[in-house]
């Protein structure tokens, strides 16, 4: 299972170029997201996605403050890796052997901490 919903706690943004990126079926795409105004090593880093109609999809997660954790979706796993560089205040995503399933607006969201409950 992933991780816990898109704002699980304290402070969540997300950010990105809305700019249209255009590939054909095998090639591979490098997304990026950079925060700013804030220190973004303290902040764990979410990929979303999102089909036109569909709800959001968990693509990815990196630990703060260095990334040591990853966890990525059954729908990309294998096929994905997450970075963070936290001089540039950015995450990188990149996606090999595109499918359709993958033409999706893509979000990224910053996260300051994450909270489990265990109670029912």
């Amino acid at each position: 299972p992933g991780p816990p919903g898109l704002c699980p706690l304290l402070l969540c943004r997300s950010h990105g170029d809305r700019k249209p990126r255009l590939r054909a079926p095998g090639d591979s795409v490098l997304l990026s997201c950079r925060g700013d105004g804030f220190n973004f090593g303290n902040y764990h880093v979410f990929w979303y996605r999102q089909r036109p109609g569909d709800r959001l999809e968990w693509v990815s997660y990196i630990s703060r403050p260095s990334g040591t954790t990853k966890q990525y979706g059954a729908a990309v796993q294998g096929r994905v890796t997450a970075s963070r560089d936290n001089s540039r205040s950015e995450s990188q995503l990149s996606l090999r052997a595109l499918g359709p399933r993958d033409s999706a607006r893509y979000f990224c969201a910053w996260v300051s901490f994450i909270g489990f409950d265990s109670s029912l």
